[in-house]
């Protein structure tokens, strides 16, 4: 049997993993400082919550879950995203009876059936951050100062937002925006790509999102939707937008831009990174103020954001921290196995040669894992229940009783 792994998957182990602990780390220090509590949510769902909550004309949806069936024949989908989850998770266990606003983070692995590109799998990892419960501009501000901060936290400084505003469910706003739109696209059909002529009607909102040339020519002229929003919206985000600049964040307004689920309404935003080239957005989201009430719920006004872990560690070098690992090498093998276990529950980083080489092979590994001390247990320290601590750095060579042996090494990591 030939072991392959499954296209548009990927093992992360070595300087990837430290690069997703890095960022991993930044974005907890940054969500701590907002407040924000990390919630964790099965990876698996019932189809429906993300055909209701995503949307039945969506691609993810339509072309991109991971479906599979149980034993007793009902439907689950792998979890393409988070939102819907974390909506429900608040839903199922009556989280706002307990607040009046919910601030939540979360790390973790989505699945979708979509073509593998750079920094793009079909299981991928997210950050994202979802707030609940305030219905004004300054909560969308929040979900961008945090995203600026947290971009500068690692490192990454020549980011930009865009932004546009989508409107909302009353009949003067975009379901009457919908209707100028299809008029305008049923004029242009001949010319649009057969993803958009399939969903011109359904979905026609996802047309100014095409990335194919003649569907971006047709739309060029096509209305925009922040022209033809209700009041109450365009108001929201005027605030919004006169906030930003008060906070001097750097974006620019983007007639296009919609996303790619039916759940926003109102703001919508994308964060991007010049040092992704092509493909360069990083992450994005917006405002959901009715997936509540699509799920049966009382209506709850929130937004949230998403990113890529995948294509933000493509960005990033983390840190180097100095670590001073020890070694111990010795000719009793329970001697050694017990002064290590010493060492590691003191919290000292500890090495050794499981399969007793020689004492020559033993120094050999200590120098190739950096030892900055090593600690000898010779047949003379044995006999005399001491401890040879040389120093890697300038081969120093001091001997220690094994009882405080230990104490030692903590003292002299602590200077």
């Amino acid at each position: 049997m030939k072991l392959k792994i499954v296209k548009g998957t990927r093992d992360i182990y070595g300087d990837d993993v430290a690069r997703f602990q890095y960022i991993e780390e930044k974005a907890r220090k940054v969500f701590s400082l907002y407040g924000y509590q990390e919630i964790r949510t099965p990876i698996f769902e019932s189809t429906d919550l993300f055909a209701h909550g995503v949307g039945e004309g969506t691609d993810i949806v339509g072309k991109e879950m991971y479906l599979l069936e149980d034993r007793r024949g009902r439907s689950l989908a792998l979890r393409p995203e988070a939102t819907a989850q974390v909506v429900r998770s608040v839903i199922t266990n009556n989280l706002m009876q307990q607040s009046s606003h919910l601030r939540f983070f979360y790390f973790g692995p989505m699945f979708r059936y979509e073509q593998p590109q750079k920094g793009r799998f079909r299981q991928f990892y997210q950050i994202g951050a979802e707030y609940f419960g305030v219905p004004t501009p300054d909560a969308d501000l929040e979900l961008v100062l945090i995203l600026r901060q947290l971009f500068r936290e690692i490192q990454l400084s020549e980011i930009s937002f865009h932004l546009n505003t989508i409107g909302c469910q009353a009949p003067d706003c975009r379901p009457s925006y919908k209707n100028k739109l299809i008029a305008f696209l049923e004029t242009h059909a001949d010319a649009l790509c057969e993803n958009c002529t399939r969903r011109m009607h359904d979905n026609p909102l996802r047309v100014l999102d095409c990335k194919n040339d003649s569907c971006i020519a047709v739309t060029a002229d096509a209305p925009k939707i922040h022209d033809a929003v209700c009041n109450e919206c365009r108001d929201h985000f005027s605030e919004l937008c006169h906030m930003l600049d008060a906070h001097h964040v750097r974006y620019s307004l983007n007639p296009r831009l919609v996303r790619g689920l039916d759940y926003y309404s109102r703001t919508v935003f994308e964060v991007f990174s010049d040092n992704l080239g092509a493909q360069n957005a990083a992450g994005g989201g917006g405002r959901y103020d009715g997936l509540f009430e699509i799920y049966g719920a009382k209506v709850v006004p929130a937004i949230g954001f998403a990113l890529g872990l995948d294509r933000l560690a493509l960005l990033t070098a983390p840190e180097k921290k100095e670590v001073k690992p020890v070694f111990v090498v010795g000719t009793d093998r329970a001697s050694v196995c017990k002064l290590v276990a010493a060492c590691r529950e003191a919290d000292i980083i500890c090495h050794y040669d499981p399969f007793q080489s020689s004492m020559k092979s033993q120094f050999r590994q200590a120098n190739k894992t950096g030892a900055w001390k090593v600690l000898i247990l010779g047949e003379e320290e044995l006999k005399q229940d001491l401890v040879s601590v040389k120093d890697m750095q300038d081969s120093g060579q001091v001997s220690i009783s094994r009882a405080s042996v230990v104490e030692h090494l903590k003292k002299q990591l602590s200077v």
